[in-house]
């Protein structure tokens, strides 16, 4: 999970805002609890070390702190201990852990392929984040990120990517505090 931006539309961490009575960030871990190893990849707020054990989770040190959501991917998938791993970022309040095995089976059911696997939500556009990747993929996030990119997409344009229809509910991040007071 990453924990890590700045959230500068939002004004505040986003991963300690409360919606439904519970930090954005717990919501995020509670779709991830089917998970045989679960990651907060952040900074330094000490909050995230709490969330993390309440959650049976594992805060790891963002190797590249404020550069990015590339960065963070690479440092989770270079921690990674299983073949699929998902990215999921902490501002979903509704995604569940059906939603996140969908992309896990789609990765896993790919075609075979040279280059790695992903799976993202796709409605009227394609969602970056969430996503299940092959864990495989954590030697070319590195280098990418070291060549100068910072951008989910420019791991997934290197990817075999499988669309998955996307849950309403799977997509709705909170952004802003316009999105808080519009029912997300």
């Amino acid at each position: 999970m990453l924990a890590g931006g700045q959230s500068r539309r939002m004004g505040t961490d986003k991963a300690f805002i409360e919606v439904g009575g519970r930090w954005l960030i717990s919501s995020a871990l509670a779709a991830l609890a089917e998970a045989s190893q679960r990651l907060i990849v952040g900074g330094t707020d000490p909050r995230l070390e709490s969330a993390a054990a309440a959650s049976d989770a594992q805060h790891v040190a963002d190797r590249w702190p404020g550069e990015g959501p590339l960065g963070a991917m690479a440092t989770a998938l270079g921690r990674a201990r299983h073949p699929v791993t998902v990215i999921l970022p902490c501002d979903l309040p509704a995604i569940g852990a059906e939603d996140v095995a969908v992309l896990v089976q789609a990765v896993i059911e790919a075609p075979p392929s040279t280059a790695v696997a992903a799976a993202v939500f796709t409605d009227q556009r394609r969602h970056y984040l969430p996503l299940a990747i092959d864990t495989q993929a954590a030697a070319l996030a590195e280098h990418l990120f070291q060549s100068g990119r910072r951008a989910v997409a420019s791991l997934l344009d290197e990817a075999t990517v499988v669309d998955v229809p996307a849950p309403a509910s799977a997509v709705a991040d909170i952004d802003s505090p316009e999105d808080l007071s519009s029912g997300h």
